[in-house]
């Protein structure tokens, strides 16, 4: 027996899935939505193995112009766009993943960096300076102090190849002939825990994403069609996370299934 799928959980949101970012310190996603109809921006956090919600739907006091930056331990950072003419004017809100409570605020950062205790950016006041600010504090650090060592990240995401990428033409000829599906423009690949995870475009109406799981013997474990009548490509259409694999569909609804031995 090889590896197998199964499905997870699916939520399904009030706006389109404009972001998002892991806590892997907590083994939670931190979802960004937009409902461009209400001018709203809304944020959750749901448990990656579960999909139970720590939270859901919370808003701030700037209800559009407002975006998910980064995690970093315990706490999530949001971009505040202060000046809605100036896109440079920017300030960073920070929030308590757990606690659920806004830790500092600071009306002058531009983020550049997020990255274990620490965050960097770039101040404007007095001329354009770097900053570096404890994360959990909002204070001010010396940047000759605030050297780490490089954290990687267990999330995978796959490789994106281009139409004109000899590795498109591959995976397009294993597609063609194994499944009859010709794809068109990009795609993306990647190999994990013995299985195949392929995001790729069909010619339909417009042009349409798709997601196929595949064993080691190229037998198809899933299927998806993940948006329709697109009018251009997407970036990191799935990632794998715990055990997981993870993605939108429609742009509305997040969807996870778990990789089984």
């Amino acid at each position: 027996m090889g590896r197998s799928i199964e499905h997870n959980f699916s939520h399904v949101f009030d706006g389109t899935v404009w972001n998002l970012l892991a806590s892997e310190k907590h083994d939670v996603l931190i979802v960004e939505v937009r409902n461009h109809e209400k001018k709203q921006v809304t944020f959750s956090a749901c448990h990656c193995q579960t999909g139970q919600f720590l939270w859901r739907d919370v808003t701030f006091d700037e209800p559009w112009w407002i975006n998910l930056a980064g995690v970093t331990g315990d706490v999530v950072l949001f971009t505040l766009y202060l000046e809605t003419q100036n896109p440079d004017r920017k300030g960073v809100l920070a929030y308590h993943l757990i606690e659920q409570k806004i830790l500092w605020w600071n009306n002058d950062l531009s983020l550049t960096e997020v990255s274990g205790a620490f965050v960097r950016g770039i101040a404007s006041k007095y001329g354009h300076r770097e900053v570096v600010l404890d994360a959990a504090t909002g204070q001010a650090v010396d940047p000759a102090q605030a050297v780490q060592a490089p954290v990687s990240s267990a999330i995978r995401r796959p490789y994106q190849y281009l139409e004109e990428n000899p590795y498109f033409a591959t995976v397009k000829t294993f597609l063609e002939e194994k499944f009859n599906l010709s794809p068109v423009v990009a795609l993306e690949y990647l190999e994990h825990d013995a299985l195949i995870f392929i995001s790729f475009y069909l010619r339909e109406e417009e042009l349409a994403n798709y997601l196929m799981v595949l064993s080691a013997e190229a037998n198809v474990l899933l299927k998806e069609k993940l948006d329709e009548q697109r009018k251009g490509i997407g970036l990191d259409t799935f990632f794998i996370l715990s055990g997981c694999v993870f993605f939108v569909k429609n742009t509305r609804e997040l969807d996870s299934y778990k990789i089984y031995d």
